[in-house]
């Protein structure tokens, strides 16, 4: 099956979006501007790079913050929310990772990376993880704030090549087997 068949069966219709119930809203807005929703390479690609770079700022508004960075860039913005799910738990430490030697080169600031009152947790007490956490990320500062957007923009100009390239050399190889059944 051809990728923008499958792409066109998965995602839902605006139509059917401005019937479900808590989603009305978003299919009447979705119904007169279809370039936010349809499977396009670009658009797909774009909101896949507007995602990664939102997602990773670390705000319990990613998604929503996407969803409107997608609407004025005029990406995919089901793509765009998706692209945040892949900032989780377990991608926090090499992202964060990445920020800091970015926010590093940047500001000039050099120094050891984990501190050790960083790495001093009591962790038979879990209510002080959290205060460990915050004073640790807090201890990291200007780097930490400075890498975080750079590497959004990084992580995001990345998955945008990846995507758009990826998805090109799918219609080409489904191009080459389609001529090669042919000529068979």
């Amino acid at each position: 099956m051809p990728a923008s068949r499958f792409a066109r069966r998965i995602l839902p219709h605006p139509d059917t979006l401005s019937q479900t119930r808590g989603l009305k809203w978003l299919g009447h807005y979705l119904a007169p501007r279809p370039w936010l929703w349809v499977a396009h390479r670009r658009r797909v690609a774009l909101g896949v790079a507007v995602g990664l770079a939102a997602g990773v700022i670390p705000l319990p508004t990613q998604m929503p913050i996407a969803a409107v960075l997608a609407v004025l860039c005029r990406a995919n913005v089901a793509a765009a929310i998706a692209a945040t799910w892949l900032t989780n738990p377990f991608t926090l430490v090499p992202i964060w990772s990445l920020a800091l030697v970015l926010g590093r080169l940047v500001s000039g600031e050099h120094g050891p990376i984990a501190t050790p009152a960083m790495l001093a947790i009591a962790w038979s007490q879990p209510a002080s993880w959290w205060p460990s956490f915050l004073a640790g990320v807090q201890s990291l500062g200007k780097p930490l704030l400075i890498g975080l957007p750079l590497a959004g923009l990084l992580l995001g100009a990345m998955a945008y090549l990846l995507v758009y390239f990826g998805w090109w050399a799918v219609i080409k190889g489904e191009r080459w087997r389609r001529l090669r059944a042919r000529r068979r």
